[in-house]
């Protein structure tokens, strides 16, 4: 009953409309001023926080002390979760309750329809969103900048955005001249899953130029692979890139990983996790900052190390941040 009446309630009081045509070509009555938004998967979630944070309606999960500073008033939204693999959706009743104007949806997302009809049953209008590779930020913020009006601040991002993608392809064919490198992506606090050649996750390693020193298939959109130590110690990698520092950290004293080249040599890298996580988990708009960092670990002589440019990217992107 308590959700039937707030139903209700957004129902009345949406009356002055209009429509838009998503990314998928529905055409969806929204209404004429928006002013809350909630984004039901995480990568979409960060693009709206940096495109406005004061829009964010509620959050996928509750962002981490360290990166509070970044996303202003964000950080204060309630958890409403969302549709991000592993079973994870959101709680119906709190998402009625915070009342968004529009929800944005991962349109690729596993079981979209029946999400779909779930979250119209709200009677909230749902989009459905382009978000499968890097490029597709340029459409997001578009949408964002369509959405409010604020087509000043999506010209911005997507400024920066083709600005970057400009760079990695103008780079390409100084990379593709280089002898190959060969990573080993290590997930999990083990460093026993990865991703395989076609992975989202993997996209900002397909810009760097170099190769995935391990050999498997993708089994979903959500990834981690789990990977055999015989499989990586017959790749014996050039590099290990680890999501875990702890992880990253211990290989030296780990006698099952210490004989590796990458290790012997010193080239095992954590990836950068601020504001958010510079690969994946989520594959968001800070990718744009991996695949930089990415290239300079893997050829350092072909980009400047990237600590202005990342003072740059957060001052344009997240400038809530003071630091």
């Amino acid at each position: 009953m308590k959700i039937l009446i707030l139903i209700i309630g957004l129902l009345i009081t949406n009356v002055q409309a209009r429509t838009i045509t998503d990314d998928y070509g529905r055409v969806v009555t929204i209404p004429d001023k928006i002013t809350k938004i909630y984004s039901a998967s995480p990568p979409l979630t960060i693009s709206l926080t940096a495109f406005d944070p004061s829009l964010v309606a509620g959050l996928n999960f509750p962002f981490r002390p360290d990166q509070k500073p970044y996303v202003g008033v964000a950080a204060s939204r309630p958890v409403v979760g969302g549709y991000f693999g592993q079973g994870n959706t959101p709680n119906i009743e709190i998402l009625a309750s915070i009342k968004p104007d529009v929800i944005l949806m991962w349109g690729n997302a596993t079981g979209v329809e029946n999400q779909l009809g779930k979250l119209s049953a709200l009677g909230i209008p749902v989009l459905l969103v382009r978000d499968d590779t890097i490029n597709d930020l340029v459409g997001e913020f578009n949408l964002l900048g369509k959405l409010t009006g604020n087509t000043k601040r999506s010209s911005e991002l997507i400024a920066y955005t083709q600005e970057t993608l400009g760079l990695i392809k103008s780079l390409q064919a100084k990379v593709n001249a280089r002898k190959d490198v060969r990573y080993y992506f290590a997930e999990g606090l083990d460093g026993m899953s990865s991703e395989c050649e076609g992975s989202r996750h993997l996209e900002p390693f397909t810009y760097s130029g170099a190769k995935n020193a391990i050999n498997c298939k993708v089994s979903s959109h959500y990834g981690m692979e789990k990977i055999s130590l015989e499989t990586i110690l017959l790749a014996d990698p050039d590099v290990i890139v680890a999501m875990e520092e702890s992880f990253a950290t211990s290989l030296k004293t780990n006698p099952q990983w210490k004989n590796l080249r990458a290790v012997k040599s010193g080239h095992v890298l954590t990836v950068p996790t601020l504001p958010f996580n510079y690969i994946s988990r989520p594959p968001s708009l800070t990718r744009l900052m991996g695949i930089r960092w990415l290239i300079h670990t893997f050829y350092p002589d072909l980009i400047a190390p990237i600590d202005q440019e990342k003072k740059r990217f957060e001052k344009l992107f997240f400038p809530a941040y003071r630091g």
